[in-house]
């Protein structure tokens, strides 16, 4: 127990104690029970969330102070800090927003026909709402669903995947959540059985997984990826970080990856993912694949090649291993997969309905029934959230009413990620102090800085600092690398791709003139 938690458990105690005192028994018992930062748990306590931290507090002030007409060096805040497409103005694709609102309303179930005759909805969204509609028994979007989620999309996110990779998924490994972010945490939750456990996760890395960790008592065991190689990793450096963390007593037990990757927008080739694959199999760790950017690769030549696929053609030999991993079709044989996706990234950017699944592979059954039971006590996640997810995995029929608009906005959105991730990709390799690898997917530049000197002296917290000096001078609001993890001695930054063209190209120019600026404030680096 820590010197703070047995402070306040003393309080407690002295609580109890001072009930013998007639007139202040109740008051004081009252107070000494009173929740506060000293007594609540540590591990909430110690969690950290750079996405949304200091940063993004002090954008808060500077939104505020805008609106109260107070006057700064810019007009409006321009939101990089978080992969939150519909806040910078990505619209809507229509198809997936009318079929939700016709799962709304109640002439769905009363008369669907009049909805067509209408003229509000084309005929295939509302047959595809009377689809979702008896998926829920006719209840609607305000019922729960079963606590794995709705039958019907499963089997359509089960079609997805087999159509994906080539190969046959099962409905039945399959659970909805409210987001892979759920996802992610029940299995860290699962995983961390004892407080010498751990899950390799890479650095840079999205600071849910060491947040989840810390919250669950967790140890975080972090292999590198290499900036100069593309953002990828070895089977050395893999190994290096399995070592050390069970030298110091860590009971390795998982191996998560992005691909592609947050914060570093590089997407692995196959046999990148089939490294990862292998080395996890031959150390018996539980593969979390992280994988809710896989339809969003811009560079040319690239492709996304989802670890269950990868690890398919392995145990099927379609596929060479490392050769670091010598004779791996034994191991391979009793690989552990959970991938994960999302309604919040990809073109359809949903965020705010909160939809995501899971995939389960090479676990039995009696697993499979234990996280049936966590998803129990949550009932269900949310039922339109479920629905989006189907709509995600299958769109509108080939030569269907919504087809032509459906094709138009999501090439719209694709080729507008394409222009910005190779005009970010130009344009801050320009920038004076600024170097950055090929945004070759996900949403996000991480740029490397060279800080001035005199800022380096601030320590680890140098670029927060240059993070909100950019925010106070331009309005951009981007977020430290130190809350992804970087190798010491370095500064970067994560900043979204997702800002329309005309606000895009006037962030790029505000950065190029605030490097200028700064050296000439700061000296050289």
């Amino acid at each position: 127990m820590s010197a703070r938690r047995d402070g306040a458990c003393e309080n407690l105690l002295h609580g109890h104690l001072d009930m013998a005192s007639p007139s202040h028994a109740g008051s004081q018992h009252k107070l000494q029970r009173k929740l506060t930062v000293s007594n609540m748990d540590d591990k909430i306590v110690a969690a950290k969330y750079a996405v949304r931290g200091t940063v993004v507090q002090r954008a808060a002030e500077l939104k505020r102070a805008l609106a109260d007409g107070e006057a700064l060096p810019f007009d409006e805040l321009i939101l990089c800090n978080i992969g939150n497409p519909h806040a910078v103005k990505q619209q809507p694709i229509t198809f997936y927003r009318q079929v939700a609102a016709a799962m709304y309303m109640p002439e769905l179930a009363s008369d669907p026909q009049k909805l067509v005759a209408s003229g509000l909805f084309p005929a295939d969204v509302v047959e595809r709402a009377q689809e979702y509609l008896k998926a829920t028994g006719g209840s609607g979007v305000g019922s729960y669903t079963d606590s794995i989620g709705l039958q019907l999309v499963r089997e359509q996110v089960a079609e997805f995947i087999q159509a994906r990779d080539g190969f046959p998924a099962d409905p039945g490994s399959i659970t909805l959540t409210t987001g892979a972010s759920e996802g992610v945490k029940r299995w860290i939750g699962a995983l961390i059985a004892g407080e010498r456990d751990g899950v390799m996760i890479p650095r840079p890395q999205y600071p849910l997984y060491s947040a989840a960790l810390t919250m669950s008592g967790g140890i975080a065991v972090y292999y590198d990826l290499d900036e100069a190689k593309g953002w990828t990793t070895s089977w050395q450096e893999l190994e290096r970080a399995f070592q050390e963390a069970a030298s110091a007593g860590t009971c390795v037990r998982a191996l998560a990856m992005i691909n592609p990757g947050n914060p570093v927008g590089a997407v692995l080739e196959e046999d990148g993912v089939a490294l990862l694959v292998c080395f996890a199999a031959s150390k018996g760790l539980v593969i979390l694949a992280d994988e809710v950017y896989q339809v969003n690769v811009y560079s040319p030549g690239k492709a996304f090649h989802s670890c269950k696929k990868v690890l398919r053609k392995l145990q099927a030999q379609q596929l060479m291993a490392p050769p670091e991993a010598g004779d791996a079709s034994a191991v391979l044989d009793q690989a552990q997969l959970v991938s994960f996706h999302s309604t919040s990234k990809g073109l359809i950017g949903e965020c705010g309905q909160r939809g995501g699944f899971m995939e389960m592979v090479g676990f039995s059954e009696a697993t499979l029934a234990q996280f049936k039971k966590v998803a129990a006590t949550s009932l269900s996640s949310n039922t339109i959230g479920q629905i989006f997810v189907g709509l995600m995995v299958k769109g509108p029929a080939p030569d269907s009413p919504s087809r032509y608009l459906f094709d138009c906005e999501q090439q719209t959105i694709l080729d507008g990620l394409k222009r910005r991730a190779l005009a970010a990709s130009d344009a801050l390799n320009k920038m004076p102090g600024i170097s950055c690898q090929p945004i070759e997917g996900a949403m996000y530049a991480f740029p490397c800085i060279q800080l001035p000197a005199a800022m380096k002296e601030e320590g680890a917290g140098a670029d927060e600092m240059w993070c909100i000096s950019l925010m106070e001078a331009t309005g951009i609001v981007c977020v430290p690398g130190s809350g992804f993890g970087q190798k010491p001695g370095t500064f970067h930054a994560r900043l979204t791709i997702l800002p329309p063209d005309d606000m895009f190209d006037s962030m790029l120019l505000k950065m190029a003139e605030f490097q200028k600026n700064l050296y000439e404030e700061w000296g050289p680096a």
